[in-house]
C-alpha cells in the first residue's frame, strides 16, 4: 500500500491524475464547497493525517497545519472559512483548499499540477519595494523582516511605518537606495526602464512585475513573489485562503438581486470609473453589484452615459462624492436624489490589486450592496 501511495504522489507531481471521477470518491457538499474524506484524499496521493485537533499536510515544498480556522505555515497564518468537519466518524476537508496547498487544482474530473515558477537557490535578504501592491504582498507573505525600504505611497499595513521611505513610487531617491545596499529592488509596471538600467549597472538586481489587471493575475503575482523571496509555502497558503473566502462569498450571495452600481474615481471635469476590463469590476461582480460601466474599457466615462444608466448606488472617496454633490449635473441621478451614496474612508482597499482587495475590499462592497447579509461574511478578512 505504501508503494502505491508513493507512486501516486510521484505521478501527481509529474503529470496530474487523469480521469478521476470525484463523484465516486467519498465527498460531501456543504455551503457551496466540496469536501472529501481524509481517507479518499490519502487514496489520491495527498499526504495528510489528523493529530488530535489539527491536520498535518506534508507537501512537496513543506508542511502545513490546519488548526481551527487557520492555515499555519512557517512564517504566517491564514484564515479560511470552509473548516473540516466530522461525519459518521470520518473527517472531511475542503478539497480545493487541500489541492491548492499541494500545488494542484481540479479541472472537471482531473487533478492537475499547477505551473509554478522555479524556486531560486538564493533569496534576497534586503529588499526595497517600489510599489504599494508589492509592499502589501510582502507583508501578507510574512517577508517583512527582509524589507528595508518602501515608497511614500506604501501605507498599508500599519506596520509599514517602521520601514524607511526611499522616495515616491515614480521618483525614488537613488542616493538613499544606494546607501541602503539592497540585494534586490522589486517594482511594478510604472517603474522606468532608464532607472532600472542604472541600478543594474551599479550591481543592484531589479525585478519588475506587471501590475495585476484581474483576479487571476493577483493569484499569479502572489505565487511569483512568494517564490522570489522564499515564501512559496506562504504563497500557496495565502492563495488557498483567498480562493476559499471568495468561493464562500459567491455562495452566500448567489440568490441576491443585483443593484446597478457606480464607483466614482473622478467627477466634475472628467468622470472616471473602472470599466469591465479592470480587476475592480471583477470585485463588484463577486460582491453582486452590476457595474454600469462594465461595457466600457479602461477608466473613462461620460456624464451622458452616467445619466442614461442611472445607478441605484454610488460609492467613492469623500472628495469624489462631495464633488458630485456640488455639481448640479449629478443632481438628476436617482442615487443622489435618494441619498443612496456611500463614502469609502480608504478606497485603496479597492484600488490596489492585492490580498486586501479580495477580502476587505469585497467585504466593504457587500456592506453597501447587500447590508442584510454582511454578518455572514465577517470572516472573510
Amino acid at each position: 500500500m505504501f508503494k502505491i501511495i508513493i507512486y501516486l504522489i510521484l505521478f501527481i507531481n509529474s503529470y496530474g491524475i487523469n480521469n478521476i471521477d470525484i463523484n465516486k470518491l467519498d465527498t460531501h457538499s456543504k455551503d457551496g464547497t466540496l469536501f472529501m474524506s481524509l481517507d479518499s484524499l490519502n487514496k489520491i496521493g495527498i499526504d495528510l493525517k489528523r493529530s488530535k485537533d489539527k491536520f498535518i499536510i506534508n507537501t512537496d515544498i513543506g508542511k502545513y497545519f490546519l488548526e481551527g480556522d487557520k492555515i499555519i505555515t512557517t512564517h504566517k497564518e491564514y484564515r479560511y472559512l470552509s473548516k473540516p468537519f466530522r461525519l459518521k466518524k470520518k473527517d472531511y476537508l475542503p478539497l480545493k483548499l487541500i489541492l491548492e496547498l499541494n500545488g494542484l487544482y481540479l479541472k472537471d474530473k482531473t487533478i492537475i499540477r499547477s505551473i509554478e515558477p522555479k524556486i531560486p537557490k538564493d533569496f534576497p535578504k534586503k529588499i526595497i519595494s517600489l510599489s504599494p501592491g508589492i509592499t502589501e504582498k510582502i507583508f501578507a507573505l510574512g517577508g517583512e523582516d527582509h524589507l528595508i525600504g518602501r515608497t511614500s505611497f506604501s501605507v498599508y499595513p500599519k506596520e509599514v511605518k517602521n520601514i524607511d521611505i526611499v522616495g515616491t513610487m515614480f521618483e525614488p531617491n537613488l542616493e538613499i537606495i544606494l546607501d541602503k545596499g539592497p540585494d534586490m529592488i522589486i517594482a511594478e509596471t510604472h517603474f522606468r526602464k532608464k532607472l532600472m538600467l542604472t541600478l543594474n549597472s551599479l550591481g543592484i538586481i531589479v525585478t519588475k512585475y506587471q501590475t495585476p489587471t484581474n483576479i487571476l493575475e493577483i493569484y499569479k503575482s502572489i505565487t511569483e513573489l512568494g517564490n522570489l523571496i522564499g515564501r512559496t509555502l506562504e504563497a500557496r497558503g495565502l492563495n488557498a485562503s483567498l480562493k476559499d473566502k471568495i468561493n464562500y462569498t459567491k455562495f452566500i450571495l448567489k440568490d441576491q438581486e443585483i443593484p446597478n452600481v457606480y464607483y466614482v474615481l473622478g467627477s466634475g471635469k472628467t468622470d472616471i470609473t473602472p470599466g469591465g476590463d479592470t480587476f475592480i469590476n471583477a470585485l463588484m461582480e463577486i460582491a453582486k453589484g452590476n457595474n454600469i460601466a462594465k461595457e466600457k474599457k479602461g477608466w473613462r466615462y461620460s456624464l451622458e452615459e452616467l445619466i442614461l444608466n442611472d445607478p441605484n448606488i454610488i460609492f467613492g472617496s469623500e472628495k469624489t462624492i462631495n464633488n458630485m454633490l456640488r455639481e448640479e449635473n449629478y443632481s438628476f441621478l436617482t442615487a443622489i436624489k435618494e441619498k443612496n451614496y456611500y463614502i469609502i474612508e480608504d478606497d485603496s482597499i479597492f484600488n490596489l490589486p492585492g490580498p486586501r482587495a479580495l477580502t476587505e475590499g469585497i467585504y466593504e462592497m457587500v456592506k453597501i450592496f447587500h447590508p442584510k447579509l454582511i454578518e455572514k461574511l465577517e470572516g472573510i478578512y
